[in-house]
């Protein structure tokens, strides 16, 4: 029988899950599991038959652990973009402390706005951090000129990133991480 690849995807995904949910919460991470979570962070595309043939166990044991690790671990599948190939040659850190009245309307505008890539709240000073892309520095200050127009600013920090020096590496090459009691 011959599955399409997003439900093959989907099916290993699912494996990876269940074997994940069977683990013990306090124990350290097996080492299958764990390399199986690192084939799957530096390329989720790896077909089953490849996991097993280079980890040299079946098949039908990695598909169960996939799906284990789908329902419990997994949250979302993406792709990660070059977007300096994409003609996005600027990406920024903000950091921002939105006036107290103004937060629900910002939560509104990061929600929607296309150039922000990730949003986090965060605490100590400041409430939010945005990590922006850009195709130009003009771009770029236009966006932080709407920012101070629409929304009390109260502080306001920017950070170029001018290169990736690592990114989504955290258990994509680990053998052993011992997993929190809350896994």
């Amino acid at each position: 029988m011959l599955i399409n690849k997003a439900e093959y995807f989907q099916s290993m995904v699912k494996m990876l899950v269940r074997s994940l949910e069977k683990m013990e919460k306090t124990a350290e991470l097996k080492e299958e599991d764990a390399q199986i979570l690192s084939h799957l962070r530096n390329n989720a595309r790896t077909s089953l038959v490849d996991i097993s043939k280079e980890m040299q166990i079946p098949q039908s044991t990695v598909y169960q652990r996939l799906e284990q690790y789908e329902r419990k671990y997994i949250k979302k599948h993406t792709c990660l973009l070059d977007f300096e190939r994409l003609g996005f040659k600027v990406k920024t850190m903000i950091v921002l402390k939105i006036r107290k009245e103004d937060r629900l309307n910002f939560l509104e505008f990061i929600a929607q706005h296309p150039h922000i890539n990730n949003a986090h709240k965060t605490n100590d000073g400041f409430d939010f951090i945005l990590e922006c892309v850009f195709v130009d520095h003009d771009h770029c200050k236009i966006f932080l000129e709407e920012l101070e127009e629409h929304f009390g600013i109260e502080q306001k920090c920017v950070y170029p990133l001018l290169q990736n020096l690592k990114q989504e590496a955290f258990l994509a090459g680990t053998s052993k991480i011992t997993l929190p009691r809350s896994c």
